[in-house]
This record gives structure tokens, sequence and C-alpha cells, in this order.
């Protein structure tokens, strides 16, 4: 009798542990809302991104997906967060290029990374968007070779702005520069929306942004968009002709996606890359990115981790070579 007791309260033990565990299985996952954590300021390009991918995500799941920002640090401070989150599905971080440019920074500065892509398991992207080179509406500059021209004959002269220095939108700038064989004088900002507004105001000469922020103040005429940082034009913008046409070898891509703890149970990942999936192919998702200029390119969670892993390298070798020009 009394082993009979035991084993009952060991039963029940495992159950109450089970219970609290931070492992929740995924069999009625989720049963409250979850968070997204967005680690750059609201109204930029990831912010536009995280909230159309959680009005669908949430309908599919069946609970609210409340994207919440907590920018600074380069986007170190939001994926430290969601990196020491607990493993159960119910925090979630909007990952991005942006991820891989802080971390390399970091290493490249002889600097232990507060978190690394390690820190993760990739869930899946579901855009792949190309920077464009824009400028104030009033701008005298009409086309690239007027940018190149004016920033030769002046090295050092003009201004872009940046998300944040060594960041998504000051990398592309920087290959572009040296691909067009110029100077000119960087503002880093913190995040992409003010980064883009001291374009509008005229305050910097021109930056490399993303369509999603950019194409809706081009098609209200707030700015002007020289180029697009890849080798096909965008369809929603097919009048803009591509850095490659014109004849320069300056493509860069952004990838913007889901990641989750390392940790978190593989059902619950299962499930989330199965709602990530069926978010990239919602209509409404879809109409909402081609809106705003973004291309729906969806990559599951392993292809996502390999592109990660090719972008850490290419990004490395870049900070290199900036590291030895400082020098």
């Amino acid at each position: 009798m009394r082993r009979n007791g035991l084993g009952l309260l060991a039963m029940v033990l495992t159950l109450i542990l089970t219970m609290m565990s931070p492992y929740v299985q995924a069999a009625g996952y989720p049963t409250r809302s979850i968070t997204l954590i967005n680690p750059y300021p609201p109204g930029g390009t990831l912010d536009i991104q995280a909230r159309a991918f959680a009005s669908v995500a949430e309908k599919l799941l069946g609970e609210p997906v409340v994207v919440i920002n907590k920018p600074g640090a380069t986007g170190m401070i939001g994926s430290v967060a969601g990196a020491q989150a607990p493993p159960n599905g119910y925090t979630l971080t909007v990952g991005s290029t942006a991820n891989s440019c802080a971390i390399e920074w970091e290493i490249a500065n002889g600097r232990k990374p507060s978190v690394t892509n390690g820190d993760f398991t990739a869930i899946g992207s579901f855009t792949m968007s190309p920077t464009l080179v824009v400028v104030p509406y009033n701008s005298p500059w009409k086309t690239v070779a007027d940018l190149i021209r004016d920033c030769k004959a002046k090295p050092g002269h003009y201004a872009y702005s940046s998300g944040g220095l060594y960041g998504m939108s000051h990398m592309p700038v920087e290959i572009f520069i040296r691909a067009a064989g110029i100077k000119c004088r960087h503002v880093p900002h913190k995040g992409g929306a003010p980064a883009l507004s001291a374009v509008v105001g005229g305050h910097v000469d021109f930056a490399n942004q993303f369509p999603s922020t950019s194409i809706p103040l081009y098609r209200g005429k707030k700015l002007n968009i020289l180029a697009v940082q890849s080798d096909q034009r965008l369809k929603s913008i097919a009048e803009v002709p591509t850095l490659k046409e014109l004849g320069l070898d300056a493509e860069f891509y952004a990838w913007v996606g889901i990641l989750a703890p390392k940790a978190t149970p593989m059902d619950i990942v299962k499930k989330l890359r199965e709602v990530t999936v069926a978010v990239a192919k919602d209509k409404s998702f879809i109409e909402t990115m081609d809106n705003t200029g973004d291309e729906v390119v969806f990559k599951n969670g392993d292809e996502l981790a390999k592109h990660m892993d090719r972008e850490s390298e290419m990004l490395a070798k870049l900070y290199k070579q900036l590291m030895s020009e400082k020098k």
C-alpha cells in the first residue's frame, strides 16, 4: 500500500514538474498570446513586416501575436531578450540581416557578442529585399551617375544616413560606394525610420534603404529612388534601374523572418514553421508586401540557417576590410 502511495506521489510530482516546465509541448499550443520582439524602433522596415506577419499569424494560431519594440545597441538589446526568453514558443524574435551585422561587427572588433545566431532556432524567413539608393525629392541628383559625379568631385563632402553604425542599412552603402569609387560622410541614426526621415528632410544627401519604407514615400513624392541594389528590377517600381544595369557590381539583399530561442522543443518549432509557411502564402500578406514594394521570398528554417551562415561569412570579410582601413 505504501509502495503504491509512493508511486502515485511520483506520478503527481512528475505531472506538476511537466506543467511548470517551459518546454511546453505543442499539443494545444498556443493557449495564450505570443510576444514577437522587434529589436528595432517602430516605423522601420522590420516593424512593418513584423506587424504584417503578426496580423496573419494570430489568425492561424488562434491567439494574439503582439509585436514589442526593444531597440538599442544596433538591435542587440532586443535580440538578447529574445534569445534568453523561456524556450516555450511564447516569445519569438524578428530576425534579419541586421542580426548578422551586429554579431559579425562585434567579432571583428575582438569582442564576444552577447548573442549569436547559434542562440536561436531559425523558424523561417518571408522576404528577401534589395536596398534602394534614395535621395531627397528636391535633390539635384536624378541618376546614380549624377551622385557619383558630384561625390568624386568633392570626396567626403556629401553625407548619407543609416539605421545604425555597421548595420543593415550601413553595409549596403559601403558596398555601393566601394563599387562606385567614391567617399562620403556617414551619419548613423537609431533605426531605419529616423535614418529615412533624415533623407526626406534633406538633412543628408542620400541613403540605401528598403522598399517597404521607401516606396510609399517615393509614390507620395517625398523622395526619389535612383536605383535598386540588385540584379533584377522590382516589379513595384519597374521604372527604376538596378545598379547592375548601371555597371556596378554592388548587390545587397536583406532577409526578414522569425527566430525562436535555441532550446525550443521541435514540436513547437514545427508548428511555428508551418504557420510561417502559411503566412508567406497568404494573399493578404503578399498583397501587403506588394503594396510596400517588398517581395515575398520564403526560406524554411534549414534554408534560412544556411543562408545566415553564408551571410555571416560575407559580412566578416567586409568588416575585416573596414578594420584594416581604419588603422
